[in-house]
């Protein structure tokens, strides 16, 4: 084969030297070696990081390295500017910011894997990049190495949008796959996952769903044209799923345990949330474990007319592939510069979703309705089931089932410790009640009546029962 001459030269200026941000040098001075294609070539001309000495790559590429962020964004020769800093503290975040519309004012389009930044200050961004005529690029902001922004804003265009959901945080689900794979506590699997470099030394944003919200923030975006702000999506995270959850959505409800990032449209509103979700079994999402990454996109026009109704109603495209890592990210994150550079930079397509939508508006929290999961662990003593059932038909919630397991003593010991339950561990009675379709409003209420009683030793956990 003929040796490709005359590659154009793409050079980076590079936000970050992290997991991330090592891999993207990994990748440029490693095992790409300068090529990153038959007709591109790559060059990172300057990298900011705090600490350079203790870098990968210091020691061969010492010139390169910074302590000022401005160095790189305002280098003379740097076209795109890769930001990978990742944040540690939500204060760093406006500081962030303020490098990407730096970027735009010298003239340079971005690149980002920063889903916080976008959350929180993507109107802002997306108006300044418009203004100075530059585009930004964030598919590594969602899916890892999944390539579904690029999906939706071209070759889904066209399409009219139902739903976008799935699994968008790896953290969270090697977490609850190795507590349903081998019965670990939460705390067991959490500290396992951050061993194998699956989770942070700090996993708060990802095991409360902060980073699955950012991300559902960047998804409604890009596939309705609405953009909400953090605190609007109703969102849950996995620390109080117990064992014992697994063992009854297995064994009762022939389900598993996902945790899922979720936006439905119906009519004009648009029902967005994270949570834990009861996934039966035979769903596709059931089936993805460890850190992998799986989401799921509805379309009203992809049936065709000639498609049944069953057809339309399940009709979807998935995505599926490794969700966290340096290596994925960076995969994401060069795919960008490689798009922008062949299309010579500037507009591109809008950010803002697949077409305007303006009609679309944040379904409230307390109106999204579903089938519930709630798991007791309350004093064992008469009356309590019935007294429960009552609040929740006084609060017009019907019950669909009642599951109750025979637990051996060493699961009640375990759940008594996790939870510091002092006495016997046969005193203390776990069971779960599921509930036909209802208001999160009205569960809530119910709820609040429900924890005040005194027989209630540890607060409900309650989640969404998945329904196609």
């Amino acid at each position: 084969m003929a040796k490709v001459r005359n590659r154009r030269r793409v050079k980076l200026g590079l936000l970050g030297s992290g997991t991330v941000g090592e891999a993207v040098q990994d990748f440029v001075f490693g095992e790409l070696k300068g090529k990153s294609g038959a007709d591109l070539a790559l060059e990172i001309v300057k990298i900011y990081t705090r600490q350079p000495k203790q870098k990968k790559w210091y020691a061969t590429h010492p010139s390169l390295f910074t302590t000022r962020a401005e160095e790189v964004i305002d280098h003379p020769e740097a076209d795109i500017i890769v930001e990978a800093l990742g944040f540690q503290r939500q204060r760093q975040l406006h500081t962030f910011k303020n490098y990407i519309l730096r970027a735009f004012k010298k003239g340079k389009c971005v690149v980002t894997s920063d889903k916080a930044v976008l959350a929180r200050f993507g109107k802002e961004i997306w108006t300044a990049a418009e203004k100075y005529g530059r585009e930004l690029r964030f598919e590594a902001c969602v899916g890892g190495g999944i390539p579904i922004i690029r999906s939706l804003t071209e070759s889904f265009a066209t399409e009219e949008p139902e739903s976008i959901y799935g699994i968008v945080n790896g953290t969270c689900n090697y977490v609850l796959s190795e507590m349903k794979r081998s019965g670990k506590s939460y705390q067991a699997a959490l500290r396992e996952a951050q061993e194998r470099g699956y989770a942070e030394t700090n996993p708060k944003a990802d095991t409360t769903g902060l980073d699955a919200e950012a991300k559902l923030i960047l998804l409604t975006v890009v596939a309705f044209g609405l953009h909400m702000e953090s605190g609007v999506i109703w969102r849950e995270g996995i620390e109080e799923i117990q064992a014992i959850d697994f063992l009854y959505a297995d064994r009762k409800g022939r389900c598993t345990i996902k945790h899922l990032a979720v936006a439905n449209s119906d009519g004009a509103a648009l029902a967005c949330f994270v949570s834990p979700v009861l996934v039966p079994h035979d769903h596709f999402l059931a089936t993805i474990d460890g850190p992998t990454n799986a989401i799921f996109f509805k379309g009203k026009r992809s049936g065709g007319e000639e498609a049944d109704e069953r057809e339309k109603r399940d009709w979807n495209y998935v995505f599926v592939g490794p969700g966290a890592g340096g290596g994925p990210t960076a995969v994401a994150l060069l795919g960008d510069v490689c798009e922008l550079a062949r299309r010579g930079g500037g507009r591109g397509p809008s950010p803002r979703g697949l077409r305007a939508r303006d009609h679309f508006s944040p379904q409230s929290v307390d109106q999204i309705a579903g089938c519930f999961y709630v798991r007791f662990i309350v004093k064992d003593r008469p009356g309590i089931v019935g007294d429960i059932c009552q609040t929740f038909g006084k609060a017009r919630i019907n019950i669909s089932e009642i599951w109750q397991l025979s637990h051996s003593e060493e699961e009640l010991r375990e759940l008594a410790k996790s939870y510091r339950l002092a006495g016997k561990p046969g005193r203390i009675l776990p069971f779960v009640i599921t509930l036909e379709r209802a208001t999160v409003g009205q569960i809530k209420n119910a709820l609040k009546i429900i924890g005040r009683k005194d027989y209630v030793l540890v607060d409900p956990v309650w989640f969404p029962i998945w329904r196609n």
